[in-house]
C-alpha cells in the first residue's frame, strides 16, 4: 500500500511540474519580449509572466490529464523508462491539443494554422515530457534486473575462481612392491651407534678384517 502511495504521489508531481513547464514555454512564445523591459519593471514582469503561466498550467494540466493518467499506468505497468517515449507522449498530447485549437476555430476568424503555432505546440510537448521524465518517468515500475545468463555466467566464473584458488597439486609415486620401508635413524642416534660399535669391536674400528689376520 505505501508503494502505491508513492507511485501516486510521484505520478501527481511530475504531472504538475510538467504543466507548470509547458504553461512557461507557451508563455513565452506568446510574448517573447517578456524579459525586454526596462530593470525596474522586472519584478513586475516576472510576476505577471508567472501568473500567466500557472492560468496556461492549469489549463494544460486539465487537457492532458487523461493522456497523462494513460501513460502512467502503461509506463509503471511494463517499468518504462526511456526518454525518448515520454517525448514522444508530450509531443502526442501537443499535437492532440493543437488540434482540438484548430477544431475549435470559428470561420473568418485568425486561424493557427501557421509555422510558428506549430513550432510552439511542439516544443511545449517537448518540454513537458522532457520534465514528466525528469520528475517522475525515470523511476517507472520496477528497476531493471540483470539478465538470467549473465547471472549464471557471473556464477559460473565465481566458482571457476574459487576452484583455482583452493586447488593443490600433488604429484604422487606409484608404490614399489619390491621396496622395503626404509627406517632412517637420527643424526644423533648413529653418531652414539657408531661409537658404541667402535669400543666393542676395536678391530673393525681400525679397519681389520678378522678373516684376513694370520692365525
Amino acid at each position: 500500500m505505501l508503494g502505491f502511495v508513492r507511485t501516486l504521489a510521484r505520478i501527481v508531481f511530475g504531472w504538475a511540474v510538467a504543466s507548470l513547464a509547458a504553461g512557461l514555454v507557451t508563455v513565452l512564445f506568446v510574448d517573447i519580449d517578456v524579459l525586454a523591459g526596462p530593470l525596474d519593471r522586472l519584478p513586475k514582469t516576472l510576476s505577471e509572466t508567472f501568473d500567466l503561466a500557472l492560468l496556461a498550467a492549469t489549463h494544460i494540466a486539465i487537457f492532458a490529464s487523461v493522456f497523462v493518467l494513460i501513460t502512467a499506468v502503461i509506463s509503471e505497468w511494463f517499468s518504462i523508462r526511456t526518454l525518448a517515449f515520454y517525448l514522444l507522449v508530450g509531443i502526442a498530447i501537443a499535437f492532440l491539443g493543437f488540434s482540438v485549437q484548430y477544431a475549435s476555430e470559428v470561420a473568418g476568424q485568425p486561424t493557427i494554422l501557421n509555422n510558428y503555432a506549430v513550432k510552439a505546440f511542439m516544443t511545449v510537448g517537448f518540454a513537458g515530457g522532457f520534465v514528466y521524465w525528469l520528475s517522475a518517468g525515470q523511476f517507472a515500475g520496477r528497476a531493471p534486473q540483470p539478465e538470467n545468463h549473465l547471472l549464471a555466467a557471473s556464477a559460473s566464473g565465481t566458482a571457476r575462481e574459487n576452484d583455482e584458488e583452493s586447488s593443490e597439486v600433488v604429484i604422487t609415486r606409484p608404490p614399489n612392491p619390491d621396496e622395503r620401508p626404509r627406517w632412517r635413524m637420527p643424526a644423533l642416534e648413529r653418531l652414539r651407534f657408531a661409537n658404541r660399535t667402535s669400543r666393542a669391536d676395536p678391530d673393525a674400528a681400525d679397519g681389520d678384517d678378522p678373516s684376513t689376520r694370520a692365525d
